[in-house]
């Protein structure tokens, strides 16, 4: 079975080694582990023996069948009228951090209609004039990371997390009304 990632540059760096140790690191459970760069992207192949199974996949990696939310999302976006999508990259970073996977894209239509009115690759208005990511996708990474684990976000309800995102009374209910719009 063989898996192809692709994800930023910069990130996969980092990440390979990691992946290796992540999958259990001994030649019987990851045969190799490839990586090429291609226009500031990294792609990252996995090949497993024929018998490894789909569990034995870290969760980011793998996405049951059932699971429609990047149909949904897709939907969303075009719904916005967004000129760029990054689904795969929301899905991830939700997984990974523990979060609503509707937050991010809510909170990117809410702050600059996705994108459109963003500076420096700050969909979301995370810290306006003060925060700049070198793409989107380390954007994504980011501010999910800071609502899903850091202080002062940690341990919060979801409204909660927006009150904390932005103090006005009204912001949380905003937010969850759009992600409301993805189901």
């Amino acid at each position: 079975m063989k898996i192809v990632v692709r994800i930023p540059a910069s990130p996969a760096i980092r990440w390979v080694p990691g992946a290796y140790r992540f999958l259990g690191g001994t030649p019987g459970n990851l045969i190799r582990v490839g990586r090429a760069f291609v226009a500031g992207l990294s792609i990252l192949t996995w090949t497993f023996p024929a018998s490894t199974h789909q569990t034995a996949l870290p969760a980011v990696l793998r996405r049951p069948s059932t699971d429609r939310r990047a149909e949904k999302l897709t939907a969303f976006f075009e719904m916005y009228r967004c000129r760029e999508h990054h689904v795969e990259q929301y899905l991830r970073a939700a997984d990974l951090y523990g979060l609503d996977y509707r937050l991010l894209p809510a909170i990117s239509v809410r702050e600059t209609t996705c994108g459109l009115t963003e500076q420096d690759n700050n969909w979301w208005g995370y810290h306006p004039g003060r925060a700049a990511f070198r793409s989107v996708e380390d954007g994504i990474d980011y501010v999910a990371r800071q609502l899903g684990k850091e202080v002062p976000y940690r341990g919060k309800s979801l409204r909660q997390k927006l009150f904390t995102y932005n103090p006005r009374p009204a912001y949380p209910g905003e937010v969850e009304a759009i992600m409301r719009q993805i189901e």
